[in-house]
């Protein structure tokens, strides 16, 4: 057999043995790995929540914000500290804003945008308010290290009056730039 020939002949039955095993590229996979997380409290963790409080009548220490073990939660009136003793909590039809409520920061890794999500049903609408307005499509970016005051906005039109335990999702998400 001419060697030429039989160079040829092996490499393209080496090139037909390569396309026919493909070229390592994978369809699905499942593999397990380990994973460590940590879980903080509130004020612990890359996205720290912290209850403002003021000062009340006395000089006491007194806020709407509180710690309620690892989270931070919040009574609308508030205690009895500070607080009118005669009000109840807010009015039927109406909209509030309670400023400085709580203080949210930025310990992680890369700027984040804050905003809130409210997906109850008792309230028109619950969401988070800063001294520039209810956060919403302008959602302020928190730099690493950097915080903001926040409170909340009640919108209270077509509730009844009653005791009411809802939940606000406060969400950071990073800043690629775009808004709502």
């Amino acid at each position: 057999m001419n060697r030429r020939r039989f160079l040829a002949g092996a490499g393209a039955l080496a090139g037909t043995g390569s396309l026919a095993l493909g070229t390592g590229a994978f369809t699905s996979v499942s593999a397990e790995r380990s994973v460590s997380i940590a879980v903080a409290d509130d004020f612990r963790a890359f996205l720290r929540l912290e209850p403002i409080e003021a000062e009340g009548i006395g000089g006491e220490r007194v806020g709407r914000s509180t710690t309620a073990g690892s989270e931070v939660a919040f009574d609308i009136p508030g205690t009895d500290d500070g607080e009118n003793a005669a009000a109840g909590g807010v009015g039927v039809d109406s909209v509030y804003e309670f400023h400085d409520l709580l203080e949210v920061v930025n310990q992680g890794t890369q700027p984040v945008a804050i905003y809130s999500e409210y997906d109850g049903d008792a309230l028109a609408d619950l969401a988070l308010v800063t001294d520039q307005g209810v956060v919403r499509q302008n959602r302020p970016v928190l730099a690493i290290g950097e915080s903001l005051a926040v409170g909340l906005y009640i919108d209270t039109t077509g509730a009844t009056t009653g005791d009411y335990d809802e939940t606000l999702q406060i969400v950071a998400e990073r800043d690629g730039g775009n808004r709502d």
